[in-house]
């Protein structure tokens, strides 16, 4: 008996061990897998798993390592798995065998990494340099690498010993959870932050594959407390159950871009615009803006007249680049132009931001001097579009980690971003950025509300109307927001506007001008209209219908210098007069006027004086504030764009190849610019010029800068033509090709696709593929057509198949259907279409080194189709 039972428990303890054994096998290899797919959450989930069971081989906690070195808010844990991994190293290493004990040579380099992100630099240099010890000569690509990680660490020691004076203070649990908040923008008056994130309350609550909630686009707004509100749904007209991001807000908060996809990692651009009440659905910008590839990040320039973006389509200088397009004068987007090298570089930039000044250029790049990963840098942007004094913004804003969408407050002074530190609530939060040093921004802000009378909501459908008085034309209209009543816009300096508060049914209720000085500062204009009962009234009507004269004296309409001490004299139409002093700032502002009156309005100093002036009152119904510019040295002379300007851009003398989408930038004497793309032949036609005006002419395109030309109106008869030629030596001609895959050389009658790892379908949204279709469904209508199809699979291992020939035999086989289908319903003959296809494994043997080699292999993992008629 007591033999049966001990031969009982042997057997039970070796069935344990076995199923202890397999199940370390069976964790590390789902692992393996799945770091070849790219999931590295579920991946660490699995290897966390085999570690519980066997901790002691290098192996697994090299794999250990390079997971948490994949995460988004745990890899400053990898060193300690990559510590222990680097103490077995075997050049003989067998990336996919559970059995295998050592470490590759490459977990010194990733071990070099994690101690970087860990800001032991001069650590991370010493493994760095062991790792290249080991290098082979035909690793030109691992050298390259090798070198680029080298500078970042040299770089983040040096920056980390001269921090900035900033504060960084978390946006609290108000905005932040315990899961992943990002990407802020927020209205000019930074009340109001629309931010992404992946709680369990997403729109139809479902997970990407890596386990997270997919996004979402949230709100919240600050109240006259300084508090803010808990986050809510932006929109149903933005959030679906898929994936929806934030990218950027135009400055008068009435433009929102975002992002969609299927996942982070593939969508593209869009914008909402706002109606008073809610966000529309999603809008494409045209052009070329969005595109098979990657466009990840958008912003517009204050006066929405330029786009840029980010995409990594072919033809640019490396990874993701940035674009910029600009609206041309039918209110269409031009072709999308990369910013050049300056910017550009062969790594990724990405993340761009134009502060409202329009000249300070903020984005993220991994190419210019870094820390690591992403750093936030700002360029100065100069008058032809050029770029210059590339900055990184130093630290703590940067870290070795990515940072990258970053966006500020109109002053300077503030800045908002989303980071990983320790202490957060969650994977990410939102933080503010206090910059006590910044010097401000020379620009105005204008900061509105419309507040009800108590007890009552704002009437909806309330729209402010801003018109330029010089020119006539409408800056912008708002909306004021319906929770607080809020507006906000930036107003550039040197100009006189006119503010009119009109109802759904476009009643003004209120007006008033508003006059921006040249002052080199930050300046704030508030203003509340505060509105009468409507129950009351029974209609929109503001509280005050006060009439009021605000003066400013300036010396000249060119420097519009404000003048102190000036004698302002104003004179009613019955001779009744009332004089006022001009302060520090040239201004007198408040003067009550009569209703249903006429006054004359003149200005005096030092022997000059200004034009007089005529203001009445007698058709204003509504309460307004009245500015007036006062001008010692005359008034500005009067502009008739009676001239027109033809201009025709080649890329050289001798070939005259014309220049398509090159950039063309007129500025004249006050600083005053024009911008226009040429079009397929080259060409600007018909663009408007002021008479008796001096310009500067300059063409660019990509980083290409013409000659400066200077052209002049000053004895140019009405409705003459100026006929130019540019040369722009060197340039590209023609309109980009961003088509981006080697099929896009082929002839019409041929395809080729090349597959990411393990996947089986084509693009059938490709220009190539569809040109492709419709040829050969021209052909089927009049003859036999014979189409071949050669399918290829790499080596690297697959699961979803039982072997890499079956693998290749499903994308021959979905090939063949998706010709079919796709000839079918563009009216072909299927009668005619005689259809073959041989499929096989091809390339390098794999060596367990995916994550070393997987380019190489990649190049191997296709379909390629020719097409023959009898």
């Amino acid at each position: 008996m007591k033999k049966i039972l001990l031969l009982s428990l042997l057997v039970i303890s070796l069935v344990s061990k076995a199923q202890i054994t397999a199940t370390y096998k069976d964790y590390f290899k789902e692992g393996s897998f799945l770091l070849i797919e790219e999931n590295y959450d579920s991946a660490l989930a699995n290897f966390i798993k085999a570690y519980k069971i066997d901790s002691s081989s290098a192996n697994i906690n090299y794999n250990l390592g390079f997971c948490y070195l994949q995460s988004s808010n745990q890899r400053n844990i990898a060193e300690y798995y990559l510590e222990k991994a680097v103490k077995n190293i075997s050049v003989n290493y067998k990336e996919d065998d559970a059995n295998e004990k050592s470490a590759p040579t490459l977990a010194r380099y990733y071990y070099a990494r994690a101690l970087h992100l860990n800001y032991k630099f001069d650590e991370a240099l010493e493994q760095f340099n062991l790792f290249e010890k080991g290098m082979k000569a035909e690793d030109t690509e691992w050298k390259k690498e090798l070198a680029y990680d080298k500078a970042t660490c040299m770089f983040a020691k040096e920056i980390v010993s001269s921090p900035l004076n900033v504060q960084i203070t978390s946006m609290g649990d108000s905005i932040n959870s315990p899961y992943p908040e990002y990407s802020p923008v927020l209205s000019a008056d930074e009340r109001m932050m629309i931010y992404t994130t992946r709680r369990p309350n997403t729109t139809g609550g479902e997970k990407d594959v890596t386990g997270l909630y997919n996004e979402d686009v949230v709100v919240s707004y600050k109240d006259d407390q300084g508090k803010w509100s808990k986050p809510v749904n932006l929109s149903p007209y933005i959030n679906t159950r898929g994936m929806e991001a934030s990218i950027n807000l135009s400055i008068d908060g009435q433009t929102l871009i975002l992002y969609k996809g299927i996942s982070e990692k593939d969508g593209n651009i869009y914008y909402s615009t706002w109606d008073g009440s809610n966000w529309s659905s999603l809008q494409e910008f045209g052009s070329d803006v969005n595109s098979k590839f990657w466009e990840s990040h958008a912003c517009l320039s204050a006066d929405g007249n330029a786009l840029y973006f980010a995409s990594d389509r072919p033809g640019g200088y490396g990874g993701k680049d940035i674009y910029r397009c600009i609206k041309l004068p039918n209110g269409k987007w031009s072709k999308a132009l990369n910013l050049g090298k300056t910017i550009n570089t062969p790594y990724d930039e990405d993340g761009a931001f134009i502060h409202p000044d329009g000249k300070t250029f903020f984005f993220a790049s991994t190419g210019h001097k870094t820390m690591g990963g992403y750093d936030i840098m700002f360029a100065t942007m100069e008058d032809e579009n050029k770029f210059i004094d590339i900055t990184n913004m130093g630290h703590p804003i940067n870290t070795p980690g990515d940072d990258i969408f970053y966006v500020t407050s109109p002053d300077g002074k503030r800045a908002y971003f989303s980071s990983v530190k320790e202490g957060g609530l969650g994977e990410k939060d939102i933080y503010l950025i206090s910059i006590p040093d910044a010097k401000e921004k020379a620009l105005a802000l204008f900061k509105g509300q419309i507040i009800p009378a108590d007890g009552e909501p704002l009437p909806e459908d309330l729209i402010i109307i801003v018109t330029d008085k010089n020119t006539g034309e409408i800056v912008g209209n708002y909306r004021p927001k319906m929770v607080n009543g809020t507006f906000s816009t930036i107003l550039p300096p040197g100009r006189e506007y006119n503010f009119s508060y009109q109802t759904k049914d476009r009643e003004e209720f209120y007006n008033e001008d508003i006059f921006v000085t040249n002052e080199l500062t930050y300046q704030e204009i508030k203003r509340e209209v505060n509105l009468e009962p409507v129950k009351l009234v029974g209609k929109v009507q503001a509280k005050s219908n006060a009439l009021l004269l605000n003066t400013i004296v300036l010396n000249n309409p060119k420097n519009k210098k404000p003048v102190e001490g000036a004698t302002i004299l104003l004179q009613d139409e019955k001779g009744m007069q009332q004089t006022f002093t001009s302060n520090a700032n040239g201004r007198y502002e408040g003067i009550s006027l009569k209703p249903k009156t006429s006054y004359n309005l003149t200005a005096e100093s030092n022997g000059k004086k200004s034009k007089p002036q005529t203001i009445s009152t007698k058709d204003i119904k509504t309460g307004k504030i009245i500015n007036q510019i006062l001008y010692l040295d005359g008034s500005r002379p009067k502009s008739d764009n009676d001239a027109l300007l033809d201009l025709v851009v080649y890329a050289d003398r001798k070939s005259k190849k014309p220049v398509a989408n090159a950039n063309v930038v007129l500025t004249d004497g006050d600083g005053n610019k024009r911008e226009a793309v040429t079009d397929e032949q080259g060409r600007v036609k018909n663009l408007d010029l002021d008479e008796n005006t001096n310009y500067e002419l300059v063409v660019t395109k990509g980083d290409k800068t013409s000659d400066k030309i200077m052209l002049s109106t000053a004895n140019v008869k009405g409705g003459k033509t100026i006929k130019k030629t540019v040369y722009l030596e060197g340039a590209e001609t023609g309109t980009p090709d961003n088509s981006g895959l080697s099929q896009s050389n082929l002839p019409n009658t041929e395809y080729e696709f090349y597959f990411k790892y393990n996947r089986t379908k084509i693009d059938e949204t490709e220009a190539t593929w569809t040109n492709y279709i419709a040829k050969l469904a021209e052909l089927t209508k009049e003859k036999v057509v014979n189409v071949s199809i050669k399918s290829s699979a790499s080596y690297v291992p697959t699961r979803a198949f039982r072997n890499n020939k079956d693998l290749a035999r499903a994308r021959a086989r979905a090939t063949r259907e998706k010709i079919k289908a796709a000839l079918e319903a563009k009216g072909g003959n299927l009668a005619n279409l005689k259809i073959k296809y041989t499929y096989n494994v091809n390339g390098p043997k794999f060596k367990s080194d995916f994550r070393k080699r997987k380019a190489k292999y990649e190049k191997h993992q296709y379909v390629k189709v020719k097409t023959s008629t009898r």
